[in-house]
This record gives C-alpha cells, structure tokens and sequence, in this order.
C-alpha cells in the first residue's frame, strides 16, 4: 500500500464509528490529517493538492486509492432518511498498516477531535479551519504555507 492508502485504512481500522466512514466523512478526515500536520510538524501527511470545491476541501484521490487497493470495501447503504451514501471499510491485516508513530498520533488526534461530532457538526468543524474561512471557493490550499500564515496571526493576536 502507499501512504494514502496506509492512512486511509489506518482511519478504517480505528475509527469508533464505522458506519459513519463514508467518502466524504474519509476525505475530510485525511484532509484533517494534512491540516493538523502542516500546523504541528510544517508538512501534510500526504501529497494531495487539496481543491476547495462546491463541498469543502475534497478531492477524488481519498476515494480512488481505496478502489486500488486490495483489502478495501466501498459498499453502497442507505441513510436512516433513505439517502444513499458509501462506506469505506479496511478488511486487510492491521500489520499491513505502516506508518511512523508520529503519523498514528495525528491521526488519532483527529478522530478523538471528531468521533463525537453528528455529520453536519463535523462539517462545520472542517468549514472552521483557517484554510476553508480565508481561501475562496475553488481554488487550492498550499496547506504549509496557510499554517504559516495561521500561525503568524494567531501569535501576533496573542
């Protein structure tokens, strides 16, 4: 596996609530990954280009390297409204699973800051961070360079 898919199966073997795993919540969740990375360690975890589309940072690059990968499972349910959504789910070894501790720590920091977040409250979480608040629609995040600015600003505040 490479690192995304390391990360992406890393979330799906941890993650408390797996139902709660679809496309979207997954792409956000790395997208948080990247963000806290480039805040505490000044760089992403990964080396997508983040694209501040019509729905928040998403790009296609979370859901298709879990389609490239043996032991992934994107299964179609429905919502309790009867909407449809997909799951991702990570049926492979936990060994498979390599990554630096460094990486499960941040990863870990952002499930704990999620887990107990309802959909719509996580979304809003994500729409809160400082790249989604200052850049505008459609464009794409140089992640390290906003934590920078991010950083800047809130010490010249403090």
């Amino acid at each position: 596996m490479n690192k995304l898919q390391n990360i992406i199966a890393f979330i799906c073997a941890n993650y408390p609530h797996k139902s709660e795993l679809t496309k979207a919540r997954v792409t956000k969740l790395v997208y948080l990954a990247d963000w806290f990375s480039s805040l505490l360690d000044k760089k992403q975890m990964t080396d997508i280009e983040w694209v501040f589309n019509h729905y928040g940072p998403y790009v296609d690059d979370v859901v298709d390297a879990a389609h490239s990968s043996f032991g992934f499972k994107i299964e179609h349910q429905n919502t309790m409204y009867g909407s449809s959504k997909y799951v991702l789910s990570y049926n492979g070894s936990d060994d498979a699973i390599k990554l630096e501790e460094r990486e499960k720590e941040i990863l870990n920091a952002v499930m704990e800051k999620t887990k107990t977040m309802y959909f719509n409250q996580f979304v809003d979480y994500v729409y809160s961070t400082y790249p989604v608040k200052t850049k505008e629609r459609y464009s794409t995040f140089n992640l390290v360079k906003l934590a920078e600015d991010y950083t800047r600003k809130e010490a010249a505040s403090a």
